[in-house]
């Protein structure tokens, strides 16, 4: 069973191992799916690649999370609706595991093994446990570009 636990945007914090750059994005469609004793977390971020700026923060960082979605360590969410949600359905299930899903399309959706923190100021904080790889869509950026024609340096444009 799918809930949606928020439809507006909602400021999320990244973090990746390996001391790389921290991003920030806006996360849509925050929704939640109950399956057994898993739950998974879907946030759509994908909406930070349509900025017309493309030296936004959101967009460079999407484009961040797109080449580093291996590297994710944390991922935080300061809004208190979200995790009092997930805080409720989480008490609902016993033994329950936690996952992860960041759609980022086209770029692909990635899923993450995640153990939550709540947070002491309120929100909530993702600890990724493990990158599930087998399971996630990472194949779209390099079909994307490999499809997409070669400019020719040369040729005037009219």
């Amino acid at each position: 069973m799918k809930y949606s636990l928020r439809k507006t945007p909602s400021h999320l914090h990244l973090t990746y191992k390996y001391g790389e750059a921290n991003g920030g994005l806006l996360g849509r469609n925050l929704s939640l799916e109950v399956d057994g004793d898993v739950l998974t977390l879907e946030i759509d971020v994908s909406a930070n690649l349509l900025a017309r700026n493309k030296q936004s923060p959101w967009y460079l960082d999407a484009i961040g999370l797109a080449s580093n979605f291996h590297k994710l360590k944390s991922l935080q969410c300061p809004d208190n609706l979200v995790r009092a949600r997930l805080i409720r359905a989480w008490e609902g299930v016993a033994s329950p595991r936690l996952r992860m899903r960041l759609v980022l399309s086209p770029r692909g959706a990635y899923l993450y093994e995640v153990s939550p923190h709540s947070l002491f100021m309120g929100g909530i904080q993702l600890d990724v446990q493990a990158f599930l790889e087998e399971e996630s869509d990472t194949g779209a950026l390099s079909s994307e570009a490999s499809s997409l024609p070669e400019a020719d340096p040369h040729r005037k444009h009219a």
